[in-house]
């Protein structure tokens, strides 16, 4: 029962943002919420995490092998696993979700309920190492997919992106005034950023609860389970047993694997429509992959404590 309470409250929360949407309390398609979330909120609560980290030492250079190299090896097993083979722009889709997790929404909210401030502090240092490569690597995977060939114009553009990516930006921020510069916050500052990360979760929840679809999850998992299986269940089981060859802190071993098994990533269905896939079955495959990581959080929760 302990490990079903992990998620009560993501569904509680979750199910206020349902609700706020669906009393037109929250309007339109979310962006504002998003949008304070993705430029302030979040960025704080990285920021003062690896601020207070310690930075990255040596030993992360296993984190570093064992994430990157299940960057490189899922999209094959997506690929053998993958009913799409004969259709190019939903085998796109399943080559760019493989790997793309909902970290920022969904991932730190249950990190946080199951491990507390350690938990989010390790998952910040994940965030740091591997939001670039998550991105480059999963749109040339995808293009693969789509366009049997890398279109270099797509992946130097979403690079450009990323330089303004503020998640990215407040990661090197943090590690510069801490590594280098070696300041110490000033007491307002501080504040300021705890009492913002403080808010991350709940937003975040409410954020992903206000865009759900609950009719799109009951039709599509008959056709999205293939996917859906690959993103929740055998891509954490692949990041776990590289952790055995590649041991990390406990902490950030656990934190990693549950970030690995949360849902497709909601800002897949803008990329796989700028991208001309079929962003419709990336959209579907969001909200089911969203409804069964609810099911299958508690499973892995069991599973690493």
């Amino acid at each position: 029962m302990q490990y079903v309470t992990v998620v009560l409250p993501l569904i509680v929360i979750m199910g206020v943002g349902w609700t706020l949407r669906r009393l037109r309390v929250i309007k339109g398609d979310n962006s504002n919420l998003e949008g304070m979330l993705y430029w302030v909120v979040l960025p704080a609560l990285i920021f003062r995490s690896i601020f207070y980290s310690g930075g990255f030492a040596k030993e992360d250079v296993n984190l570093l092998y064992a994430v990157y190299l299940s960057f490189l090896i899922m999209p094959f097993i997506s690929f053998v696993a993958s009913p799409w083979k004969k259709n190019p722009a939903r085998l796109g889709v399943s080559l760019l979700t493989c790997i793309r997790s909902n970290n920022i929404y969904m991932g730190i909210p249950v990190v946080s309920l199951a491990m507390g401030d350690v938990g989010v502090t390790a998952v910040s240092k994940y965030l740091g190492l591997s939001l670039v490569g998550y991105h480059i690597l999963s749109v040339a995977f995808g293009q693969i997919g789509f366009y049997r060939k890398l279109n270099l114009d797509t992946l130097f553009g979403t690079l450009k992106e990323l330089s303004k990516n503020p998640l990215i930006i407040s990661s090197i921020l943090a590690l510069f005034c801490a590594e280098v510069l070696q300041i110490k916050l000033p007491l307002w500052v501080d504040e300021s950023l705890k009492m913002l990360s403080e808010a991350a979760t709940g937003l975040a929840l409410i954020a992903l609860g206000a865009g759900i679809q609950l009719g799109e999850m009951v039709t599509s998992i008959k056709y999205t389970w293939v996917d859906v299986l690959m993103k929740v269940a055998v891509y954490p089981l692949l990041v776990m047993s590289l952790f055995f060859v590649w041991p990390v802190a406990h902490n950030v071993r656990n934190a990693v694997i549950l970030v690995s098994a949360m849902p497709v990533a909601v800002n897949t269905f803008i990329v796989a429509k700028g991208m001309g896939m079929d962003h419709k079955y990336a959209a579907e495959l969001i909200a089911t992959s969203t409804f069964i990581s609810i099911l299958v959080v508690p499973i892995w929760v069991y599973i690493l404590f």
